[in-house]
């Protein structure tokens, strides 16, 4: 395809990446000369300086012969008028746009009721809530994202001297669970990510993805190694859209759940909204309040503060005085590869979450969702099998997917099952497919419809 990109942010600059990496022909427009220069030496896409909310540059930009734009600022009127003027002026088939506020995605909705196409906005605030909401039901999971309506879950655990699972090859698998669709999708291993052949042996410290039915999550966690922990108080840092919608989230569920702003402001405001939070003022670096506010009993404490280096303090911090779980949101590369090295358990990037949602509207088709493993090395891609995939063109291994890729699960119908080697996927069948980032792009031909 051909497609136009405006906004050269980490959002902008890793999905013009990966497109360019799948054959795309892309272009990318950003106002900031500086950031032009500087990603025209890294980046093998067409750049373009200039406002893309404007028409003469979307035309520089090629958008008359482009097959889908994509806005991605930091702004949300900005990425508004883009899609106006993609939607109204050049009658884009298809316009993905980054949108925060809830009003601007009801504008949006309605602009695409009134207009052919597709019009598709993402929310990163929306999608890191998801995913936090994701990783509390799992206990233990450094990542969670559900499949399959949500009847399959793949989680990351790390594997410690206590799990069953260490020193088991991965077709032994098959052995413990018999019954349950259960395998191992994906292995990080010092810096190598793996996607396990049968005869991969996990080793203890490695971070392995599980293809779980949720059904049987309770199955498979002993196994794991996650400690039994009957706390149920979740401690959240930071009263900012992420925080204050997670804990509205919880306390519909139920269970304590304790706020921690330093805004009085939005402290003041949080306390209004929330009849059965406790929303405290102060610090997540503040050691006296974290203990004062009972930390060791806390199953998981959240920081989702717009300051991401206070969010790793505050998360080291509260597993230091005896939380079960530390969650942070980081969306600064570095301090990704940082997490990974210092002991916080889980990581929230809202950069990453967007890349797959807009991937999932990009790719099209039959693909239904599309997801990425924490450093954006590992895809997972949810389908539905079309008459002409090369899926459904005999067993699973004469099919001969990429290497580097694998049929991690196939629902037919209501049933829910892991394949072998000698099963047959059939047109119609939703199957979850893993890849190496690499391999991607060849999985197209097996998804065809």
């Amino acid at each position: 395809m051909n497609i136009v990109i405006v906004g050269a942010g980490r959002v902008g600059q890793t999905l013009a990446e990966k497109l360019a990496r799948d054959g795309h022909d892309v272009s990318l427009i950003e106002v900031d000369s500086t950031k032009v220069r500087e990603l025209s030496e890294t980046l093998d896409v067409q750049l373009l300086k200039g406002n893309g909310a404007t028409a003469p540059v979307l035309r520089r930009a090629g958008i008359e012969k482009a097959n889908l734009v994509v806005a991605v600022t930091d702004h949300d009127e900005v990425n508004m008028v883009v899609g106006l003027l993609a939607s109204f002026v050049f009658d884009m088939p298809r316009i993905v746009v980054r949108l925060r506020d809830a009003d601007h995605a009801e504008g949006f909705d309605l602009i695409g009721r009134d207009h052919p196409g597709e019009h598709v906005w993402v929310n990163p605030d929306v999608a890191a809530v998801d995913r936090i909401a994701s990783l509390l039901e799992v206990p233990g999971a450094v990542d969670v994202v559900s499949f399959m309506d949500g009847e399959l879950v793949v989680a990351g655990f790390r594997i410690g001297v206590t799990s069953d699972f260490a020193g088991v090859r991965v077709s032994d698998l098959n052995l413990l669970f018999a019954a349950t669709p259960t395998l191992a999708v994906a292995i990080h291993r010092s810096d190598d990510w793996i996607i396990p052949h049968g005869d991969e042996e996990i080793a203890i410290g490695d971070l392995v993805y599980f293809a779980i039915a949720r059904d049987h999550l309770a199955d498979v966690l002993p196994l794991v190694g996650v400690p039994k922990d009957d706390r149920r108080t979740i401690m959240i840092a930071g009263a900012g859209p992420i925080g204050l919608e997670l804990a509205r989230r919880l306390e519909a569920r139920g269970g304590r759940t304790v706020l921690i702003e330093s805004d009085e402001i939005l402290a003041q405001e949080a306390s209004e909204q929330l009849k059965d939070v406790l929303v405290v003022k102060g610090r997540a670096t503040d050691q006296a309040l974290l203990e004062e506010e009972d930390i060791d009993r806390v199953s998981t404490f959240v920081a989702v503060t717009p300051d991401h280096e206070t969010n790793l303090v505050g998360g080291l911090l509260a597993k230091r005085l005896g939380a079960g779980r530390a969650v942070v949101l980081v969306d600064n590369p570095a301090l990704v590869d940082l997490v990974n090295q210092i002991g916080i358990d889980a990581i929230i990037s809202p950069r990453v979450l967007v890349i797959g949602l807009a991937l999932q509207h990009i790719r099209g088709g039959r693909v239904r969702t599309v997801a990425q493993l924490l450093e954006d090395r590992i895809e997972i891609v949810e389908a539905e099998i079309g008459k002409r995939s090369l899926l459904a063109k005999g067993t699973l291994s004469e099919v001969k997917l990429p290497r580097g890729a694998l049929v991690a699960a196939l629902k037919r119908g209501d049933r829910l099952l892991v394949p072998r080697g000698g099963d047959r996927a059939e047109p119609g069948d939703r199957v979850l497919l893993i890849s190496t980032a690499e391999n991607a792009s060849k999985l197209a031909d097996f998804l065809a419809e």
